[in-house]
């Protein structure tokens, strides 16, 4: 279906601003404004450039996954002025869908394989986990065993349910399972086969020569930390030095949905969830809102701009004689 928000790339923009806007003046408001404007009062201005660079860095380390990931099912590695597009357009706040719906539609135009497609941005939103999920699980554990005050209910879920959740991927992503479940024609069983499919493309990717994929190994992780990184920054930016494994389950927390797969680059949900993920951790609420509207501002404010010029860029990239009728739809 077509509306406003689909045709209007800038007004589904100004939309995520408006959402992300408001969570904050949520928070702010039950916090209070007082609190708030302490927070400010005690800015190091130092850290910002760091907190700009580090999210400069995460967009050329998520290419490097993307490109790998995206070459999977045999397809020819894409360009990088391509790629370079995708990631940037993928990350912005535009997408209804979120920026995998982005993703599945680039690729579909590229290689004019809907499955694939789509299976492909399964399997790159499974891969997003499999370094964030583990490395979230092991901080847990060692900081149960530490006895740390962090709130056991942050912890407990990680230490227990990444395990748990990585053996029944990896159980129910069979091949046999899940032709098994192909088979059977539910209502929806098209959508968890491909899901388990791109489940099964990262297991192969960790079981059948690694060093293949290097690259999306390498991308991820360097994402990950850069855009962490990003986050610790902006909170030293405010005064608060939080510990590596604080950050970790705190950020990890805060994306228990990651960007990508959000609605809107995560509009109003990411401030929520991260800023509490903070205060859960025992930082005080104030500077963690602050810190988190200046990580916002380079990750998801700064980003909108050229995501939507790369955006309209990609169908010329892509090819078509017709580039009206080329264009992925928003």
């Amino acid at each position: 279906m077509r509306g406003p928000f689909r045709d209007q790339p800038w007004l589904s923009t100004a939309f995520a601003a408006l959402l992300a806007a408001v969570a904050v003046i949520l928070i702010a408001h039950a916090t209070g404004a007082d609190v708030i404007g302490r927070a400010f009062a005690r800015v190091s201005p130092a850290w910002v450039a760091v907190v700009a660079a580090a999210e400069f860095a995460t967009y050329p380390a998520y290419a490097l996954a993307y490109r790998t990931v995206a070459s999977i099912h045999g397809h020819a590695p894409l360009s990088l002025p391509i790629v370079s597009r995708i990631v940037v357009a993928g990350f912005g706040p535009f997408a209804l869908d979120g920026g995998f719906g982005v993703d599945r539609r680039m690729l579909e135009a590229i290689d004019e394989d809907p499955r694939s497609a789509r299976v492909r941005v399964m399997a790159l939103g499974s891969f997003e986990w499999a370094i964030l999920a583990p490395t979230a699980c092991i901080t847990a554990i060692v900081l149960l065993a530490e006895g740390a005050d962090i709130m056991p209910s942050l912890l407990w879920p990680w230490a227990l349910a990444v395990p748990l959740g990585a053996v029944l991927a990896v159980l129910a992503s069979a091949p046999s399972r899940t032709a098994g479940l192909a088979r059977l024609g539910w209502p929806g069983s098209r959508w968890i086969v491909e899901m388990l499919e791109g489940i099964y493309a990262v297991r192969s990717m960790v079981t059948q020569n690694p060093f293949r994929k290097l690259g999306a190994w390498l991308g991820i992780t360097a994402y990950w930390a850069a855009d962490m990184f990003a986050l610790w920054a902006s909170l030293r930016t405010f005064g608060i030095d939080l510990g590596v494994g604080r950050l970790i389950v705190a950020y990890s927390t805060g994306y228990a949905a990651t960007r990508r797969s959000l609605p809107l680059g995560g509009a109003g949900a990411t401030e929520v969830l991260m800023t509490y993920a903070l205060y859960w951790v025992r930082e005080p609420l104030a500077p963690a809102l602050a810190a988190v509207m200046l990580y916002r501002v380079f990750n998801f404010l700064l980003i909108a701009a050229p995501a939507v010029i790369a955006h309209r860029q990609l169908p010329k990239l892509i090819g078509g004689s017709d580039p009206d009728a080329r264009e992925p739809r928003i």
